[in-house]
């Protein structure tokens, strides 16, 4: 009779399993069968919702309020200005251009998102309609639902099923100006943006234009005679004018051309966008009175710095994705092409001084702007031209894993063409260097580079004993790394770590760790350019760019594993990264020293606002971020960062730029001394002022601080002429 029992119900079972197995397996046709939501959809939102709460609006808003305000201040700033080389209604002109083009791309982005949202919606209504777990009618009712507990297919099934429900209906509850915005360029998806930041439209629109006005100002202040001068950086002004303007008219030109097939948007688009930008350049400043400067200046130097812009942009695109949001692929290649344009003023005022204005052909430039140019560009012109060797390189290193069993001579043979690639990698970098790099720098220089620069060292003693002062800073620099920071953890360390009950505990262990090595580097920028900026200011212009040029090259060792060096940096610059470095390049080291050089390289009679990189970033970026994680307890709604943060940034700038201009004065050094005497309370206000606008931006933006803030900050040092 038992036995009976358990046969039928062993059969009855069977039954019901067989029974809920034809459940599951239609509802996964079903699935199959139904239309995924693109990433365009109801998916991407919900998680974006994680990054973006609703208070990341108020910060967002608090954002663009002082970009807006900072460029129109900068316009005003430069209209006000007694013989200012730009007429207002030159300026008027750019402002109603930029601004319209802004509001433009605000509205399709505005489009786009309206449009994600209905469709998300959709999406989700019919979801729910034709697949309702709830609904008595339905295939899984809640007593089916009981009876997939214990069987692992339904339970995942089921799993998703609520899931999908759960981000349906935040969706539903997410206002529309939350998600974030869809500006895009050359029809990319998003995933060639970084994914943990607004899009940045602002930012990089407007940054550049009001560096590049804050320079002008800084030139017309200065009473400078020299009108070739203030003619060669109101070129610059034009030039970025001109390509945020493009920007924007590519940025808005991609509504339109997204749904284009994608091999076209990849290389149709981009060419077609040269052609037009090309032409675009000629109607602008050939036929308008909007550059004054450029309209006499060889309309291929202006078209070459424009293409070099949509290079730039494109090779961020295509090649760097996740490493940049859509502003700061904007900073990077306008940068990128205004270098460009002053090593072609360099080359035609040597070469073809007849052909080129006077302003170019009558500027002396400087031996130590020469090598700098000459020592980054050749460092881009050795990636591109070896191009094919590293390529090569980096796929002999992949080569190994790629198969599931690999013999001892084919690892040999692998190991043999790895030491010839790199071999040859390096043979070609001497021979650019000798051969294409030092002529033109000889030609420019009217002596060779290499002896030259050994003259300008040691022709001054303080810049041997400055050398000899960095040796030293670094040396103790690895000695605190090894003996403090990277020592493994003890056995009660390790045993808390193992049993901690909280996820949380472990990742808030591992964030501080990498915080404090971060962090380590920034002192380390403050101890080592602070004497530099104040007691040999072009040696330390000369060595930044000897360090962003060697930088340059470590990279392509480490991602293209080049033999020796290449797995060695990889796995020590992999400590360093956070998540801004998600794209194929680690950027974090070069932003920090190109945030730190780029103020001095500008230059300004204002030693504040050479060492605006400095101050933002070794002393104000570095405290504020261990005071926020140790001691913050208010968050500003929306992000991570806390108000104690922000205060230990305005707090710490501002008295560090006290102790260091003061012990300047004590010492009796050039130019101090003076700057002490005419600063009085109104001039530290204002610079107060500068600090705490700074502050603010460092903490409602999601851009990379390391070089948006230092930009920002000089900008407005040198506008408002503080301790100048």
């Amino acid at each position: 009779m038992d036995s009976q029992y358990d046969e039928g119900f062993a059969s009855s079972s069977s039954m019901e399993d067989a029974q809920t197995k034809d459940i599951i397996r239609r509802r996964r046709a079903q699935s199959l069968h139904r239309k995924k939501p693109s990433l365009t959809s109801s998916r991407l939102p919900a998680d974006l919702l994680q990054t973006f709460p609703v208070d990341a609006l108020k910060m967002a808003l608090i954002e663009r309020i002082l970009w807006l305000l900072s460029f129109l201040w900068t316009v005003c700033r430069m209209v006000s200005l007694p013989n200012s080389p730009l007429s207002t209604g030159v300026l008027l002109g750019w402002t109603t251009l930029i601004l319209t083009g802004l509001s433009t791309c605000h509205a399709f982005s505005r489009t786009k998102k309206s449009k994600q949202h209905n469709t998300a919606a959709s999406l989700d209504k019919s979801s729910t309609e034709t697949s309702s777990d709830d609904s008595p009618n339905s295939p899984l009712s809640p007593a089916a639902t009981v009876q997939l507990v214990n069987i692992g297919e339904g339970d995942q099934l089921l799993q998703s099923d609520r899931n999908n429900k759960i981000k349906g209906s935040k969706l539903n509850q997410v206002p529309l100006s939350v998600i974030p915005p869809t500006n895009r360029i050359f029809g990319a998806s998003r995933m060639a943006f970084r994914s943990n930041a607004d899009d940045g439209l602002l930012c990089g629109v407007l940054l550049l234009p009001i560096v590049a006005c804050a320079q002008l100002t800084g030139v017309i202040y200065q009473r400078d005679t020299n009108n070739f001068r203030i003619a060669l950086t109101q070129a610059k002004l034009e030039l970025t004018f001109l390509m945020s303007l493009i920007f924007l008219i590519l940025v808005s030109a991609d509504g339109f051309l997204h749904p284009v097939k994608r091999m076209i948007r990849k290389r149709g688009l981009f060419v077609s966008s040269i052609l037009i930008s090309g032409i675009f350049t000629f109607l602008i400043t050939r036929l308008t009175t909007l550059t004054p400067v450029l309209g006499y200046t060889p309309i291929i130097m202006t078209i070459i710095s424009v293409t070099t812009f949509q290079w730039s942009l494109y090779l961020c695109v295509v090649a760097l994705k996740r490493c940049f949001t859509l502003g700061e692929m904007c900073v990077i290649s306008e940068g990128a092409a205004v270098m460009v344009h002053k090593v072609q003023e360099m080359v035609y005022a040597t070469f073809y001084s007849d052909k080129v204005p006077d302003y170019m052909s009558m500027e002396e430039n400087k031996p130590e702007t020469i090598l700098i140019h000459a020592v980054v560009m050749g460092m881009l012109v050795i990636g591109f031209l070896s191009y094919p060797l590293l390529r090569r390189s980096r796929i002999l290193a992949q080569k190994p894993y790629w198969r599931s069993s690999t013999s001892i001579d084919t690892l040999v043979d692998i190991q043999r063409r790895k030491v010839m690639v790199a071999i040859s990698f390096y043979c070609l970098t001497a021979t650019i260097i000798v051969l294409v790099i030092s002529p033109i720098c000889a030609a420019m220089l009217h002596q060779n580079p290499f002896l030259w620069t050994l003259e300008f060292l040691f022709s001054s003693p303080p810049r041997l004993f400055l050398c000899i002062y960095w040796t030293i800073a670094i040396g103790i620099t690895v000695i605190i790394w090894v003996l403090l920071l990277d020592f493994p953890a003890n056995d009660d360390q390790q045993q808390q770590t193992f049993f901690a009950s909280s996820k949380h505990s472990r990742a808030k262990h591992l964030t501080s760790a990498l915080n404090k090595k971060r962090k380590l580097f920034h002192g380390l920028a403050v101890v080592m350019f602070v004497p530099g900026v104040l007691f040999a200011n072009s040696f330390l212009q000369l060595a930044f760019g000897v360090a962003l040029s060697s930088f340059i090259y470590l990279e392509f060792l480490r991602y293209f594993a080049v033999w020796p060096y290449g797995k060695n940096l990889h796995m020590f610059l992999t400590e360093f990264i956070d998540n801004r470095d998600l794209g194929p390049v680690i950027l974090s080291h070069i932003y920090l020293l190109v945030g730190c050089a780029v103020p001095v390289w500008l230059g300004s009679s204002s030693i504040i606002a050479s060492l605006s990189g400095i101050l933002s970033l070794g002393f104000g970026d570095a405290l504020a971020s261990i005071v926020g994680k140790r001691f913050g307890r208010f968050q500003w709604p929306g992000t991570k960062k806390t108000v104690e943060g922000t205060l230990a940034f305005i707090v710490t700038v501002y008295l560090s730029a006290l102790i260091i201009t003061y012990s300047s004065a004590l010492i009796s050094l050039d130019g101090v001394s003076t700057i002490v005497a005419s600063a009085g309370r109104r001039e530290w206000i204002q610079y107060l002022l500068v600090v705490t606008m700074t502050g603010l931006l460092e903490a409602f933006s999601f851009q990379n601080d390391n070089i948006i803030i230092p930009l920002y900050m000089y900008a407005l040092v040198v506008q408002c002429q503080i301790l100048s």
